[in-house]
């Protein structure tokens, strides 16, 4: 049996750990910015920071550990904080709506700039307007949150096709896949920390850059009205 994880599942859990250091110095600029100052919108960016490095430990060791399972939950985790800390930028006031989710408010029940409820379904559309995989990945990685026919498959292994037999196995450690699988949830797993970084960074260039920012609304708004 092959030494598991191999050369190649561990240069990519290596772009994973590369990643999550880019996020934690993101993270610096954007609490430097604009003077140190702290707006209300810096409290759930920070969460989004937080959670998505923590998350991003647990899902590399997963790996490592070769449960795919628990590593497949840590996605749907991962684009979670994506989807939610999303709705912050399609809300009039976004530091009220950070605010609003630090008293305990949940987001679904909470409205967008359109009156629509942010609800996950929701989110995952608006999102999936720019990133069109967002939709595929989160039914899929919602099956491992749920217990579902993804946990019954990764349970079997047929031993004689033709007679219509399976092995069963019980325990953490996944039945044999090839690399690819473990390496295409890596890779999502990167995608969805990607979309969390972009928008840390905009906020931080917004947080740091409020005069010239309020012109380019004001353009934009113009515009709109023109036409």
């Amino acid at each position: 049996m092959s030494q598991f994880p191999s050369e190649v599942i561990e240069a990519a859990l290596a772009k994973v750990e590369a990643d999550a250091k880019a996020m934690f110095e993101l993270a610096g600029n954007m609490l430097r910015a604009y003077g140190g100052a702290m707006y209300g919108f810096d409290f759930l960016a920070n969460a989004a920071v937080n959670r998505s490095l923590a998350v991003s430990s647990g899902f590399r060791t997963m790996i490592r550990e070769q449960n795919l399972i628990c590593a497949g939950a840590l996605v749907r985790l991962q684009l979670d904080t994506v989807l939610r800390f999303f709705a912050g930028f399609i809300v009039d006031q976004p530091h009220e709506f950070a605010l609003k989710v630090l008293e305990g408010n949940r987001i679904d029940r909470m409205k967008d700039k359109d009156g629509n409820l942010m609800k996950d379904r929701h989110l995952v559309t608006q999102l999936a307007k720019e990133y069109p995989w967002v939709e595929e990945v989160y039914e899929r990685a919602s099956n491992y949150i749920h217990l579902s026919e993804t946990h019954i498959f990764s349970t079997l292994s047929k031993i004689d096709q033709d007679a219509g037999k399976y092995r069963l196995k019980i325990g953490s450690l996944d039945r044999t896949f090839p690399d690819e699988v473990y390496i295409d949830a890596i890779n999502t797993f990167r995608a969805c920390t990607y979309i969390i970084a972009r928008y840390i960074d905009g906020w931080t260039y917004t947080k740091d850059n409020p005069k010239m920012v309020a012109q380019m609304r004001q353009i934009l708004e113009s515009k709109q009205n023109e036409s």
